[in-house]
């Protein structure tokens, strides 16, 4: 955890974290040197001329006052620390997550995501200032003590020193016990979290199948998973508070014993004696306290695992040396022998995949549901890497292309497009957030997103919803065309724009990249023939390999399975819902 620490503190504040280590042992040295100087105060108060406690008093209340001042540094120090770190690491965990690979997002890994986001920001900025700083004082003190009892006693020195790895081996041994519960239990509340949030979500189509009950629900099994979890945690808890509480009697009697024998023999007075048992309660507390912020430690051990796992995870776009412009016009597009599976999948999605997309022209990529089609755009778009191959951009491996260059290539429109909560004119500037205000008109007005703007009361400054529910499916793909078209990039990717769309909002899509006045690459994955009929070029793939590819005229002709798939869509454009007759 320590490790992860350091890592992650940004190295402008390390001298800050060097600071930190000094204050913390001066600290430790003058809470131990307080407390040992009670041994001589109560000797001298209680000996035959009690004013020559008076100095020891001074040294004491030097000492006392010291401690106070190092003390509120170090917590200074240590919440400045915290406050950098949390800025700093959660920037890097927002910009790590726009280049890890889209298969990295399971639901685990999402949850953890988002608890690192949102819910780590008090356990970063007082774990410093109100874990590490105690947990310095509670190994270092006990240390410190029984270097200052070798001074006064040395058989006292060796009690201590003998029950010193006796009580901390306790405590790891009780801290590992409960690790594995722990982590158990922080899964299945990540796995609760996310299905709550999917109950929420799903709602309508929960009551139209009559499955509000969270008991029959995905979230009620998650529910029951956690209580166990919980519960599981919490008796893992008893075996190793028993054990500490046991070693921590046995070290109280051994340690009192021992002064006790000392002050019977006469080797110590018994003022020594009294204040020796407070210093040996002294010694003691320390390893309570850590006991006590054992859970908390844990907690925050997950918090920084959880960072480390994000900011180290392989990023999909590896940084390259190689730069294409955006204002390149429809490069050619090139797979050569491409094969591609997901991580954790043992087949293949795509295999040996070879095709050539000429400069300017339109590609319809067809076939059966699952054959890869959305993957290769996946692929086009930079969002996965191939396993081997190339994928060549005029003659140039987008794998050696940089971050920068590999974005602005490519414009995407999704099946399910996601809109941001604000203005309709804010989310159609995501694609071009420079954009000036003719750019934006035009390009809504292309996607015919004006005759949305004419129906609402703020026009283009009303606000969509989450996720854009304020707008219908059609409306929210409008919105998306927009988005994608105002981007200047050369390549424009469609995944099956029109699929579930009405036939208004299908015209007014199909119009709206029709019409699109960029010179750029096209490619789109449709059903439709309304959405294919004016394509160039069409690839029918199916299993991940390339079955069919040329114009539609010549497949057509072939007689294959795209003239087959032709024929099919043909037959069903003339269909209608009839009245049923008796």
């Amino acid at each position: 955890m320590l490790t992860n620490l350091i890592r992650l503190i940004p190295p402008g504040h390390r001298g800050s974290l060097y600071a930190y280590g000094v204050l913390s042992v001066l600290s430790v040295v003058l809470r131990a040197a307080g407390c040992l100087l009670l041994v001589p105060l109560l000797g001298a108060l209680f000996g035959s001329t009690p004013a020559d406690a008076l100095p020891w008093l001074g040294v004491l209340t030097v000492v006392t006052v010291g401690g106070w001042v190092v003390d509120t540094a170090l917590a200074r120090i240590g919440y400045r620390i915290g406050f950098a770190l949390l800025n700093d690491s959660q920037h890097q965990v927002a910009d790590r997550l726009t280049h890890i690979p889209l298969g990295w997002f399971t639901a685990e890994h999402t949850a953890m995501a988002r608890q690192a986001i949102s819910s780590g920001g008090p356990d970063l900025v007082g774990f410093i200032a109100n874990l590490l700083t105690p947990m310095i004082g509670a190994v270092l003190l006990p240390a410190a003590i029984t270097i200052g009892l070798f001074l006064i006693s040395w058989k006292l020195g060796v009690a201590a020193l003998i029950t010193l790895p006796l009580l901390l081996g306790t405590l790891l041994a009780s801290i590992r016990i409960v690790r594995a519960a722990d982590d158990a239990d922080t899964k299945a509340h990540s796995a609760l979290t996310e299905r709550i949030l999917e109950f929420a979500r799903t709602q309508a189509a929960l009551r139209a199948s009559r499955r509000v009950s969270p008991a029959r629900s995905q979230a009620g099994e998650a529910v029951a998973v956690a209580r166990g979890a919980t519960m599981r945690l919490l008796l893992f808890q008893i075996p190793g508070q028993l054990l500490f509480s046991i070693v921590s009697q046995i070290a109280l009697i051994l340690l009192a014993g021992t002064a006790t024998v000392l002050a019977v023999r006469g080797e110590i007075g018994a003022p020594e004696a009294v204040a020796l048992l407070v210093v040996v309660v002294r010694f003691l507390e320390p390893f309570t306290i850590l006991a006590d912020l054992g859970g908390a430690v844990e907690n925050s051990r997950g918090v920084f695992e959880r960072l480390h796992t994000i900011i180290t995870a392989e990023a999909a776009d590896q940084p390259g040396d190689a730069v294409a412009s955006a204002d390149t016009p429809a490069p050619r597009i090139e797979f050569r022998s491409v094969d591609f599976r997901y991580d954790g999948a043992n087949e293949q999605v795509l295999k040996s995949v070879d095709f050539t997309l000429q400069p300017g022209t339109t590609t319809a990529i067809v076939g059966p549901s699952g054959s890869g089609k959305s993957t290769i755009l996946s692929l086009i778009a930079g969002l996965q890497r191939p396993e081997s191959g190339q994928i060549l951009v005029d003659g140039i491996d987008v794998a050696t292309l940089d971050t920068a260059a590999r974005r602005a290539l490519v414009s995407m429109v999704f099946q399910h497009p996601y809109l941001f909560d604000g203005p309709i004119r804010d989310n159609v500037l995501v694609g071009h957030p420079t954009a000036a205000d003719e750019e934006a008109r035009r390009a809504m007005t292309l996607a015919r997103v004006d005759e949305i703007i004419e129906r609402l009361p703020d026009a283009e400054q009303s606000r969509v919803g989450e996720a854009g529910t304020a707008l219908s499916g059609g409306e929210r793909q409008r919105v998306s065309i927009a988005r994608a078209l105002i981007k200047p990039a050369p390549v424009l990717l469609i995944d099956e724009a029109t699929s579930a769309l009405d036939t208004e909002n299908e015209t007014a899509i199909t119009e709206a990249i029709g019409n699109d006045p960029r010179l750029r690459t096209r490619v789109m994955i449709a059903h439709r023939l309304s959405a294919i009929r004016n394509a160039d070029h069409v690839l029918f793939i199916d299993d991940g390999r390339i079955v069919e590819q040329g114009s539609i005229a010549e497949l057509s002709a072939v007689g294959g399975r795209f003239a087959e798939f032709w024929r099919q869509q043909e037959s069903t454009t003339g269909w209608r819902i009839a009245a049923a007759t008796n």
